[in-house]
C-alpha cells in the first residue's frame, strides 16, 4: 500500500483504526495486538494459512509536536494485498514499547470471544531496530523533547 497522506488533525481522526489495539499476553510476554474486523481476519488467514508468510511492516510517524499518529503499513509479500492501521500513539505508548522490545505484532479478530493465544496471526518485524527508533521518537515527541 502506498504511503498515505493526511492534511488536518480531522483527517487523522477520521482515518484512525476503527477497532482496538492493545497488549496481549503471549506465552508470558506482552505482544502488541491489532484487532481487525473478524471477517477480514478470516479472509487474511485463508490466504496465508499453511504457506510461507513474509510481511513487510513499515511504521510511518506523523506529528505536530503534540499529537503523534503512526500508520502501520503491512505488505503481505507474494499475496498481493496490504493493510494499513492508523493509531494514535499518545494514548498507547506501551503498545509501541512492546513492539520495539519484541519485534512482533499480532493480528486478531475484533470479537473478544475469538481473540485468544490460539487465534492470532503473529508477525515478526523485518527490522526490529526501526520499531525501537519509532518508539524513541514517539516518546520524545510526547514528552516534548523533539520538535
Amino acid at each position: 500500500m502506498p504511503k498515505r497522506f493526511f492534511n488536518t488533525l480531522e483527517d487523522f481522526k477520521n482515518n484512525l483504526h476503527r477497532y482496538d489495539a492493545s497488549l496481549i499476553d503471549y506465552n508470558g510476554c506482552p505482544i502488541p495486538c491489532i484487532h481487525i474486523d473478524s471477517k477480514r481476519y478470516d479472509e487474511i488467514l485463508k490466504k496465508v494459512a499453511g504457506k510461507k508468510l513474509a510481511v513487510d511492516v513499515l511504521l510511518d510517524l506523523f506529528h505536530d509536536t503534540k499529537h503523534v499518529f503512526v500508520d502501520i503499513m503491512m505488505t503481505y509479500l507474494d499475496y498481493d494485498f496490504d493493510e494499513n492501521y492508523l493509531l494514535y500513539a499518545n494514548e498507547m505508548p506501551q503498545f509501541f514499547e512492546a513492539l520495539a522490545n519484541t519485534g512482533l505484532v499480532a493480528i486478531a479478530p475484533s470479537t473478544t470471544e475469538t481473540a485468544s493465544e490460539g487465534n492470532l496471526l503473529v508477525i515478526q518485524l523485518p527490522k526490529k531496530d526501526s520499531a525501537m527508533d519509532a518508539y524513541n521518537q514517539i516518546i520524545g515527541i510526547i514528552k516534548g523533547g523533539k520538535k
